[in-house]
């Protein structure tokens, strides 16, 4: 083995948490890597190793700014992007990106809602780079209460961004296609405290969410420890089934998920937790280090036990999170672990970065084969709160760079490389060579199963952009979502008056007006209130954000509570001046709002009251609201067209244009940052960054629609 070293001009602000990330240069392959004094800096890989003079034009300056993001990289450009300002300097920064000379391209600024008292713009976290609505884009969340999706090209944040956090996000976002749609979805770790937000109750603990390329939510899981953790994804599920898996945090002293490792499904139903024997900051890796063919999951611990300080490492069975080996290792591990095949043998070995330098594990057993840059190599301890890079190197051997700080606290990169007799390949299937993955820290191992196509009705409705209208016979008419059934050819008792969509189930509930429901594709039927009396006819249907629950409303704002969603008050002993023609929960589900024919707003619960067209005199009445859940306001829809907003941002109407047909129901974007509304002759209208996918305007029904879901 033999090794070559930078030793970096960035004395008491060194590399920390930012890993090293292997980049495409004009001259070949090298790495780049930020610190905490605000530079990136690039070297190469050359035939012998890591050559210790920058790449031309690096170290690249951000104005002092400290970075604790890895660096990330568009293979099809080399354009390399990072988060700037760390959490010990939280107040400035943002995102910025390079091209690999090292040329700023462009840097993005966080803008946190007036609201935050704490408006922090740094970006701790990895940019994360994909394909996002038809090119390439990065997200990363912020220190503040904003994730941001942006264009690769210029910056710019793409439709339906920032999503609101709430909290600060240090999770890098791992993507893929979780439901075999085409298209990938995003999934997030974050911090939480205890407040209320944009019309949502939050309490002290985190988040694991899937959002998708709008920056709607499709579902998620709430923890009463931060996660901090970077998820991975891939097929490690029993079965190979695809899952998500993350570490936690330890913001949030005696929580009970502290040192806990998380598997999810991709509907965000915890599969297991498995308690470790520390911190869990640390992101996992999924990697075959069994040689089996299938991913375990490998996670290292802070036992956070002084200085130094120790740690472990464990192996985990993908499928039941059942402890497969653990080794006690020299240092803490902040840092995630990576793997590669370092001796030929057909299983993962693993890397694991600790505060006293690298200890080097075999995949099976986990007994320790080696160490690098420890007391006895090198000459002293390199400090690392990272992950190494594995490569293959221009000379054929087996490269391993690491990047942190020595006793000076000063930055050093260090370079060593192995004989590669057998022709290992680093990025070989099960394989995890360094941070996040790959350079785009896609956090993907593969292996992920799509689903059938006859389980097209199964995968969650926020996963498609598209909408449903919904005659009064049953009918459905489905324009970008899957058809999942309907009664339009079936004999109803009553007439149907609403559709509902959960998220993060595939399908819809249809609501009679006799309280009748009727559930077609993923969603569960959860009770109904037909053949029951009823003062008054059922005049709507909402469904709770998280799927498991729906409302009924009467038109006398009688409320009827199935599943999980709460009963919370109703209008149902009071005298109206107008009929409730609609209804809409808060965005956490611990709310709703009623609306009547004269606009008048009636909240119960979490549901703020912002104001409403009570009151006011109408050119048309009030047919339908929806909830804006970017800022927790709302809508009201008149028949004419007319919009009315409270707390939300108005996006346009067609009041005051003449209309075929009287407009029925209103319904958001899954983002908040439009909506669309439908009329009774089936003619759709959107706005914002609501899309248009088709209407029935113009064409023969056989009943009138009355309502219509999407996201």
């Amino acid at each position: 083995m033999n090794g070559s070293d930078g030793t970096e001009d960035d004395a008491g602000g060194p590399i920390a948490e930012s890993s090293p990330t292997l980049a495409p240069f004009p001259g070949g392959p090298g790495v780049v890597v930020g610190d905490r004094s605000g530079f990136l800096s690039a070297y190469y890989l050359s035939s012998s190793g890591l050559d210790p003079t920058p790449v031309p034009g690096w170290p690249a300056q951000n104005g002092g700014l400290g970075i604790d993001s890895t660096p990330s990289v568009d293979p099809s450009t080399g354009h390399i992007y990072v988060g700037v300002g760390w959490a010990g300097s939280p107040v400035e920064g943002g995102y910025e990106a390079f091209n690999n000379a090292g040329t700023e391209l462009w840097d993005t600024q966080v803008v946190n809602p007036p609201t935050d008292a704490y408006p922090d713009g740094g970006v701790a976290a990895s940019l994360t780079v994909a394909p996002l609505q038809g090119a390439v884009g990065v997200m990363a969340g912020s220190l503040g209460q904003e994730a941001y999706a942006l264009n690769g090209a210029n910056g710019a944040p793409l439709a339906g961004w920032p999503f609101f956090t709430s909290d600060s996000t240090f999770s890098t976002a791992a993507i893929g296609d979780l439901y075999g749609t085409g298209a990938d979805e995003l999934v997030e770790g974050g911090a939480q405290s205890a407040g209320f937000g944009q019309g949502q109750i939050y309490e002290n603990g985190g988040h694991l969410r899937i959002l998708n390329q709008q920056g709607g939510v499709i579902c998620h899981y709430d923890t009463n420890q931060t996660v901090d953790s970077s998820p991975a994804i891939g097929g490690f599920l029993a079965g190979g089934a695809t899952g998500e898996v993350t570490g936690t945090g330890s913001y949030w002293p005696g929580a009970s998920d502290t040192d806990t490792v998380k598997a999810f499904d991709p509907s965000c139903n915890q599969t297991w937790s498995t308690t470790l024997d520390g911190y869990t900051d640390s992101s996992p890796a999924l990697a075959d280090v069994l040689g089996n063919g299938q991913l375990q999951v490998i996670e290292g611990t802070d036992h956070n036990d002084g200085n130094p300080g120790t740690g472990s490492v464990y192996a985990l069975d993908g499928a039941t999170g059942a402890v497969l080996w653990k080794t006690s290792v020299v240092g803490r591990v902040v840092g995630s672990v990576v793997t590669a095949d370092l001796s030929g043998s057909g299983h993962q070995d693993v890397l694991v970065p600790t505060t006293q330098g690298l200890d080097i594990l075999d995949g099976v057993t986990g007994a320790p084969v080696g160490d690098l840059a420890t007391d006895s190599s090198n000459g002293g301890t390199l400090g690392l709160q990272n992950s190494p890079l594995v490569t293959n190197d221009p000379n054929g051997a087996i490269g391993i760079t690491l990047a942190g700080y020595n006793g000076d606290n000063q930055g050093v990169i260090l370079h060593y490389e192995l004989a590669n007799p057998k022709g290992t390949t680093v990025t070989e299937a099960g394989a995890w060579p360094e941070f996040h993955h790959d350079p785009a820290l896609s956090g993907n191992a593969g292996g992920t199963a799509a689903p059938s196509p006859t389980a097209t009705c199964s995968v969650p409705s926020a996963a498609r952009s598209g909408y449903d209208l919904v005659a009064s016979d049953g009918g459905i008419f489905n324009f970008g979502q899957p058809f999942c059934g309907s009664t339009g050819s079936q004999p109803l008792n009553a007439p149907i008056v609403g559709v509902a969509m959960a998220p993060d189930a595939g399908g819809y509930w249809e609501a009679g007006a006799d309280g009748g429901i009727f559930a077609f594709g993923g969603v569960p039927f959860l009770g109904s209130m037909g053949a029951q009396h009823l003062n008054r006819p059922i005049v709507g249907i909402a469904a709770t954000p998280d799927g498991r629950g729906y409302w009924e409303v009467a038109s006398d704002g009688g409320i009827f509570a199935f599943g999980d969603a709460p009963y919370l008050g109703s209008t149902g002993s009071l005298h109206l001046n107008r009929p409730i023609v609609g209804m809409s929960p808060t965005p956490d589900g611990r709310g709703y709002r009623l609306v009547a024919a004269d606009g008048g707003i009636f909240d119960f619960g979490d549901a703020q009251y912002f104001g409403s067209e009570g009151g006011h005199r109408l050119v048309a009445p009030v047919v339908g609201m929806a909830t804006d859940v970017a800022t927790g306001g709302y809508w009201e829809v008149a028949a004419d067209g007319g919009v009315f907003s409270f707390n939300a941002e108005f996006y346009g109407s067609i009041g005051g244009h003449p209309l075929a047909a009287p407009v029925v129901g209103i319904e958001p974007s899954s983002d908040g940052h439009g909506y669309w509304f439908v009329a009774a002759d089936g003619g759709v209208f959107s706005y914002g960054d609501s899309l248009f996918y088709g209407s029935m305007g113009g064409r023969a029904l056989n009943r009138p629609i009355v309502g219509l879901a999407g996201f």
